[in-house]
């Protein structure tokens, strides 16, 4: 102890506890080490805790941690709003919307005392979503308002901070949330009302355009039925003038034809009439000839008589084809007739007996005929008469 009476010796050893200061002041020993530090050093007056943090711990924290909701600022800039349930969960939310981000469950441990140094204060255990920080150890600092991430909980200077932006209590939370809810319902329903216009506006826009449509499209069918009938009308037009050019055109040729006709038919007939006259005439010429010449008269008869003979055997031939159609006719006739048969016989025997006695009488001319006039014979042989 007489040493420390050292004018230096004091300086450096109260150079060296201001060294360890930043270890100390966590210490929840820091009144015991005041009162060495007093004792030892003449004149006093040294106090090692520091005003500067004040660790949130026991019924405080609880309390802290199951009424409000605790709003933090990372250091990345992240916002969240924390809220720890009594069974031992908790939500963490967007902030100022409060949209669910995550969960999780979390516990609260009590402090202890790492080392002769430092004394590690109540603090919560986070298992589960953390606003992006790695570490699950919180510490509650409310001077400044801080958390305290810890990594090692047991090294007071393995920490990043987050910024605890606002505590409000989870009534207010509610009454926030519920008035955020109503704004956003009436937010919504002004939204669907003007939707609903916007819809409204819209459709008829739509029926106004498919209504301009039709009309449109209805212009243009009659503008097409128009136009096909315009050019219907042009073809029927056109036909028309074809067809009544052509019937002109047959028309022309008819009457040429016909006056070429009526010219050859002229032509014909006078042509015919001079061969009628031209025959006439020469008929006439003939017949004076052969009135004037009996002879050549008689020779040329005798010759038509011969031309005629086949046409004479040509009939007979024709004749004999229907012979017995008439045979059979006959006596049918006959067969009717049977009541009047005698008379009739008489009849037809009276008029044999006087055919056979014309013909004696013309055979009787016929040899006088012969006698004077022998040509005669020829011309009966040529009738097929013997």
């Amino acid at each position: 102890m007489n040493l420390l009476k050292s004018k230096y010796l004091k300086k450096l050893f109260i150079l060296l506890i201001f060294f360890y200061a930043p270890n100390v002041y966590a210490n929840s020993h820091n009144k015991i080490l005041e009162e060495i530090l007093n004792s030892v050093i003449p004149g006093g007056g040294i106090k090692l805790s520091s005003s500067n943090k004040q660790y949130i711990t026991g019924e405080n924290l609880k309390n802290l941690l199951f009424s409000n909701e605790i709003t933090i600022k990372t250091e990345d800039g992240q916002t969240h709003a924390y809220q720890f349930n009594s069974n031992m969960t908790y939500e963490v939310f967007s902030y100022p919307q409060r949209n669910l981000l995550g969960n999780g469950s979390w516990d609260i441990y009590p402090g202890f005392v790492a080392d002769q140094t430092y004394t590690v204060p109540d603090h919560i255990y986070l298992k589960g979503f953390r606003s992006g920080l790695i570490d699950p150890y919180f510490i509650f600092v409310s001077n400044p308002k801080i958390i305290k991430v810890a990594g090692n909980i047991q090294n007071p200077n393995d920490y990043v901070v987050a910024e605890i932006v606002s505590v409000l209590p989870k009534t207010k939370v509610r009454q926030i949330i519920e008035q955020r809810i109503t704004k956003e319902r009436a937010e919504q329903e002004r939204l669907a009302k003007i939707k609903a216009e916007q819809d409204r506006i819209e459709q008829e826009r739509i029926a106004k355009e498919r209504a301009e449509q039709e009309r449109l499209e209805k212009i243009r069918a009659e503008q097409e039925r128009i136009q096909t009938e315009i050019k219907a009308q042009q073809e029927r037009n056109k036909t028309i003038f074809i067809t009544i050019i052509g019937l002109a055109i047959v028309v022309a040729l008819y009457f040429i034809y016909k006056k070429i006709a009526e010219a050859q038919k002229v032509a014909k007939l006078k042509k015919e009439k001079e061969q009628i006259l031209n025959k006439l005439k020469k008929e006439k010429e003939h017949k004076k000839f052969l009135s004037e010449n009996l002879g050549l008269r008689l020779v040329e008869e005798s010759s038509n008589i011969v031309k005629s003979k086949e046409n004479i055997k040509s009939w007979n031939k024709k004749n004999n084809e229907h012979l017995d159609t008439v045979k059979k006719f006959i006596i049918k006739k006959f067969k009717a007739d049977n009541k009047d048969l005698i008379n009739i016989f008489k009849n037809l025997s009276n008029q044999i007996v006087k055919y056979n006695q014309d013909i004696e009488k013309e055979k009787d001319i016929y040899k006088n005929l012969n006698k004077k006039y022998p040509f005669i014979k020829t011309i009966i042989k040529a009738r097929g008469q013997s």
